[in-house]
């Protein structure tokens, strides 16, 4: 059973490709940065600002696929899904408004009439905003952990199965809290794939209403995956302090304490 974890490990590791920072041949904004219209535009159901963008906005991924996020599209700044909202907080930042403006053309609320709308599948759609986020100059771990909590809570559509609308709120929250934990301590840090794989074989546990313990976490990680019943990453005992969070390196920031000013912003 080890063996078959570390072998869908290791898989997801060396066939990973994913965007490692500004600068690189892939992974590049064309027309940026995406200027944003003065004007908010408010949007039924949700209490922040949304922006037109001002101009058209272009970028390859590390798949060397090509996104666009058209003139006009609607975007709130690259906030996270609303759950998440007290492990990591609303950020918002300048390298962060071009990821958002792409990823929010291909899924965001306000946008549904654009024809980039849903035109990749939710998965891609989440990967790309991970490569985006790198290509922008955020730091690896803070977008490792906003790529988790997209890909987690955010959106999944076309994909009734693996969908997570109605998974219980107390489990998406320790998740979250896990997934976090699981990428700023793990050494060296995983993948974009590991992320996704880890996410992923929760995804059972999370749907159960009965099983809240890390007992019932293995119990229905057997039963979905056979061979993979032994993950010493597995829900503890215990939910996790929502008090408390790792510090990302240089912004002064955790990700449920704020920043402390003396530090960072």
């Amino acid at each position: 059973m080890a063996s078959s974890q570390n072998d869908l490990i290791a898989k997801a590791r060396f066939s990973a490709r994913e965007c490692g920072g500004p600068g690189q041949d892939r992974c590049n904004f064309f027309n940026g940065p995406v200027q944003l219209v003065n004007t908010p535009v408010r949007v039924a159901t949700r209490s922040a600002e949304f922006f037109p963008t001002a101009n058209r906005l272009e970028f390859v991924d590390s798949e060397a696929s090509r996104w666009i996020a058209p003139q006009r599209t609607l975007t709130d700044g690259a906030s996270i899904p609303a759950i998440f909202v007290p492990i990591i907080g609303a950020r918002r930042s300048p390298e962060f408004v071009n990821a958002a403006a792409m990823h929010d053309a291909h899924c965001g609320i306000g946008n549904e009439t654009l024809p980039e709308y849903h035109s990749r599948t939710w998965e891609e759609t989440h990967r790309m905003f991970y490569d985006a986020l790198r290509a922008g100059g955020t730091e690896e771990l803070r977008a490792k952990v906003m790529f988790a909590a997209v890909y987690l809570g955010g959106p999944r559509w076309q994909d009734d199965k693996r969908s997570l609308k109605h998974a219980p709120l107390r489990k998406m929250r320790r998740t979250m809290r896990e997934a976090r934990n699981y990428i700023m301590q793990t050494k060296p840090t995983p993948t974009r794939a590991e992320i996704e794989l880890w996410i992923k074989r929760r995804e059972p546990w999370i749907l159960r209403e009965d099983e809240d313990n890390v007992d019932g976490f293995h119990r229905v990680l057997r039963q979905a995956s056979g061979t993979l019943a032994d993950d010493p990453t597995g829900p503890g005992d215990q939910p996790a302090d929502p008090g408390e969070g790792p510090t990302i390196p240089g912004d002064g920031c955790t990700f449920e304490g704020g920043c402390d000013p003396a530090r960072g912003s």
